[in-house]
C-alpha cells in the first residue's frame, strides 16, 4: 500500500501556532485602532522607548543592533526566542528553548512576523502590537480581547533549506555519499554492490521511515510498493530510491522543492510537514521486479 504522506501534496494550507486568531475575527475598526495607538504611545513614553512605528501600527525598538546582519527571507526557517507580555507587565508566554517557524507564510501573529522581518540575525527588539496585529476581538485564555501586547524577541538566525540540510548533516555526523543537482543528499548506511540496480517501470518494495528536522518522531513509516518512474510518490523519495540497489539502505535528505513545497502537508488541520520543510527518510530497498 502506498503511504498517504508520500503521495503528491493535496494543496492544503493551515496555520501554525502563535497565530491563535482568525484574521476575519480581528476588529479593525478605526476607533479600536486609534485607541491602541494611543495606548502604545503612552506606554512607549512611560518606558522611555525610542522606537519607530510602521504603517500597520507596529511599534518596534531594536535593543541590540547587529549592523548589516542577514534578515529573514520568504520560506526560510527563523530561529528565535521571545517573551510575550501584556502592557501591565503580566507575562503570558515565553520560550524555554528557541522557537522555529517558516518565515513569511502567515504562520505567526502578523505583528510578530512583521517585527521579525525588520530584524537581522543576532538582534533583539521590543515589539508593541496593536490588537489587530495580535489576538484581535477574540483574545485567548490569557490575553483579553482587543489587547495591545508586547514581545521581547531575539532573532537567533534565519536559514535557507540548503543551510538547514548542511547543518543537519554535520549535527548528525553523517558521511555524505552523494549530492545531486536537485539538492537530494544520500547517505548510504548499507551498501550491496552485487544487488540488482533499479530501472524505470519496475515495482520496487521499500521499507521507510520519514521525519522532519524538528519532529519529535517519524511522521510516517512502513513498507510500500511503487512503480519506479510513474511519479506515484514525492519526487525526492523517488529519486533517492532510484539511486540504490536491492538490499541497500540509506538515509536520504531532500529540500521541499522535491517534497511538499510551500504547501506542506496537514492532518486534521495540524501541520505534519510544515511548508518549506526539508525531509529525511531512512529507506531500505527490499525487492524489485
Amino acid at each position: 500500500m502506498k503511504s498517504s504522506f508520500l503521495m503528491l501534496a493535496s494543496g492544503m494550507l493551515m496555520l501554525l501556532g502563535l497565530n491563535a486568531c482568525n484574521l476575519n475575527q480581528v476588529d479593525s475598526s478605526q476607533a479600536v485602532y486609534d485607541e491602541d495607538l494611543k495606548e502604545i504611545d503612552a506606554y512607549a513614553t512611560t518606558q522611555k522607548l525610542n522606537g519607530k512605528q510602521t504603517a500597520s501600527g507596529l511599534y518596534f525598538v531594536i535593543t541590540k543592533s547587529v549592523p548589516s546582519s542577514k534578515k529573514p527571507s520568504l520560506g526560510e526557517e527563523v530561529m528565535f526566542t521571545y517573551k510575550l507580555s501584556l502592557l501591565n507587565g503580566t507575562v503570558v508566554d515565553s520560550t524555554a528553548k528557541p522557537a522555529f517557524y517558516p518565515f513569511g507564510l502567515g504562520a505567526l501573529l502578523p505583528g510578530l512576523e512583521e517585527g521579525l522581518s525588520l530584524m537581522g540575525e543576532g538582534e533583539t527588539a521590543i515589539l508593541l502590537l496593536p490588537s489587530a496585529l495580535a489576538y484581535g476581538t477574540q483574545g485567548n485564555s490569557k490575553v483579553p480581547a482587543n489587547s495591545v501586547i508586547r514581545f521581547d524577541v531575539q532573532l537567533i538566525r534565519s536559514r535557507t533549506e540548503d543551510q538547514q540540510i548542511d547543518d543537519y548533516i554535520v549535527e548528525k555526523g553523517y558521511k555524505l555519499t552523494n549530492k545531486s543537482t536537485t539538492g537530494l543528499r544520500i547517505i548510504k548506511t548499507l551498501e550491496n554492490p552485487t544487488g540488482a540496480a533499479l530501472a524505470t517501470n519496475q515495482t520496487v518494495t521499500v521499507k521507510y521511515a520519514g521525519r522532519t528536522f524538528r519532529g519529535s518522531s517519524d511522521f510516517d513509516a512502513g513498507t510500500l510498493s511503487m512503480i519506479l518512474g510513474l511519479r506515484q510518490v514525492v519526487s525526492g523519495f523517488e529519486e533517492g530510491v532510484g539511486q540504490l540497489r536491492v538490499g541497500e539502505k540509506a538515509t536520504i535528505i531532500f529540500p521541499s522543492s522535491l517534497g511538499y513545497g510551500s504547501q506542506g502537508r496537514a492532518n486534521n488541520g495540524v501541520y505534519v510537514i510544515p511548508p518549506y520543510a526539508p525531509l529525511v527518510f531512512d529507506i531500505e530497498i527490499v525487492s524489485a521486479k
